[in-house]
């Protein structure tokens, strides 16, 4: 997967949460990034989630990580 593939978006989230991904009905993946964290939290959020994307984990039904949003 090439990252000039990956959709990124910042979005006001609680801040417990550091991001997440997942992808549309075309299998674009998406990186949804905690707009109030800092830059380098974002940074650190966007590697892990990058991560689930060249795993192929946002692809498995079965697959979930913490029951949902991850810390």
């Amino acid at each position: 997967m090439n990252e000039d593939e990956i959709r990124t978006i910042l979005q006001d989230m609680p801040t417990s949460v550091y991001g997440f991904c997942f992808h549309d009905d075309d299998g674009t993946p998406f990186v949804v990034l905690n707009a109030r964290q800092s830059l380098e939290r974002q940074r650190k959020a966007y590697q892990h989630e990058l991560e689930h994307i060249e795993r192929g984990e946002m692809y498995d039904p079965d697959y979930n990580e913490y029951g949902g949003c991850e810390k």
